[in-house]
């Protein structure tokens, strides 16, 4: 599986960019309704162009580098000035392990149901530069 998460990691790299400016719709700073739904459409129609070329295998992989980017690391959220901090844990397992670990719960999911989980995301963008990080693909 590790070879497959070195394979995509200019997918990860461009769906990273992709959720980027998914979080710049959803601020504060967005004024009209009609703008926020064509920004989404056009969002959803990258997404689905970089997506498109995956197959299961690859999605599954690409679901495992988010998950183990958010579930093994811990984070500790500072309300009064928005910031999230990363608190560095410890982790024994190697990669092949990691994916392994975190992919095992999806293994019954279709293409279809995934390419859905990252359809709908707003943000996904921390979770996949961690889980990158932890997996030393970068």
């Amino acid at each position: 599986m590790y070879l497959i998460a070195q394979k995509n990691v200019g997918i990860v790299n461009q769906l990273i960019d992709i959720y980027r400016q998914s979080e710049v719709l959803f601020s504060p700073e967005q004024s009209s309704n009609l703008q926020l739904k064509i920004n989404i459409t056009n969002i959803k129609s990258m997404l689905k162009q970089v997506l498109s070329n995956c197959d299961l295998q690859d999605l599954k992989t690409i679901y495992a580098v988010a998950s183990i980017g958010i579930h093994e690391r811990g984070e500790r959220n500072h309300f009064y000035n928005n910031t999230v901090e990363i608190i560095e844990i410890e982790i024994k397992e190697n990669e092949e392990e990691l994916l392994n670990k975190h992919s095992r719960y999806i293994a019954l999911l279709t293409h279809e149901e995934l390419m859905d989980f990252f359809l709908h995301r707003v943000t996904l963008a921390p979770g996949l530069i961690e889980g990158m990080k932890i997996l030393k693909l970068t």
